[in-house]
């Protein structure tokens, strides 16, 4: 089975859980911050069972198509340029290359009719993720199912554990999730790739779950929360994001909302009071 995954942190995550094991505590030595925890508790820490397979099979496509043009090829600079900020690392550099030897990687294994998975939640990325790929898998002849995140899993002591993204889930609990798994008829590919097509027809360049409906929105969809958060007197934009994270779990990375704030300031709705080498460290406050 082909896992895809619509972020770094979440394949490097399945990839560890395709042949999961528990650590052998007897044989390694870890070292820990404060107190060493009680067997029992390492035990339950650690406690998980395999996906299956290994980790070759893993596909990672973190191309953050909820932002942006996407009338413009995914595999193109446009949208390199989107998700390394016009920066030229070396290691940027390799991550985009990887990104796009996953994407010729999926589409082979399509072609040879292997069995794909594919894992997404709400979040916009990944939901956007999600409408892609089946819009390049219409063109396959291959069994295609999908794994979405449930917002809450109950524990066996009555406990809820929400869920936002698969970032979240451990590697040793990804098999608990199998359970959820569906098989996509060729006509429901074709209706998420044709709800894919209709995005890009309308030439949006912001795209949202509302009412749990991807649709295209303004680009100004999100600053009413960047405007409640903003406090009276100077703040530093890391913490101001920091915040935005925290009590609006939307899906919506850094990066926007540091695009959107900068857009504040040149309208003249923020100042900048202090100037900082690094745009995050930035003190600012409203006009």
């Amino acid at each position: 089975m082909i896992e895809v995954m619509f972020g770094e942190s979440k394949c490097a995550a399945m990839k560890m859980a395709k042949n999961y094991r528990k650590p052998d505590f007897h044989i390694t030595t870890p070292g820990w911050h404060g107190r060493k925890p009680r067997k029992e508790e390492l035990d339950e820490m650690f406690e998980g069972k395999a996906v299956g397979g290994n980790a070759s099979e893993v596909i990672c496509i973190p191309l953050m198509l909820d932002i942006g043009d996407i009338n413009i090829s995914a595999e193109s600079d446009y949208r390199k340029m989107i998700l390394f900020d016009n920066s030229h690392l070396d290691y940027l550099e390799d991550a985009w290359k990887r990104s796009l030897g996953d994407i010729k990687r999926l589409k082979g294994y399509a072609d040879q009719g292997e069995s794909i998975r594919i894992w997404y939640s709400d979040a916009p990325y990944s939901m956007c993720g999600f409408h892609h790929v089946c819009s390049i898998l219409r063109a396959y002849n291959c069994k295609v199912f999908a794994v979405k995140l449930p917002q809450y899993i109950e524990k066996a002591d009555n406990e809820l554990h929400l869920y936002k993204s698969w970032g979240e889930v451990r590697a040793g609990d990804f098999y608990k999730f199998t359970s959820l798994e569906k098989e996509l008829s060729s006509h429901e590919i074709e209706a998420f790739a044709c709800i894919w097509d209709a995005l890009k027809e309308e030439n949006g360049h912001l795209r949202a779950i509302v009412n749990g409906i991807l649709i295209n929105v303004p680009e100004d969809f999100y600053d009413n929360f960047i405007r409640n958060e903003i406090q009276d007197g100077g703040f530093v934009m890391s913490h101001l994001i920091g915040r935005l994270l925290i009590n609006y779990p939307l899906g919506i990375g850094d990066w926007w909302y540091a695009k959107r704030i900068q857009r504040m300031i040149e309208n003249g709705e923020l100042m900048i009071v202090q100037r900082a080498e690094d745009l995050y460290s930035q003190v600012l406050k409203k006009v």
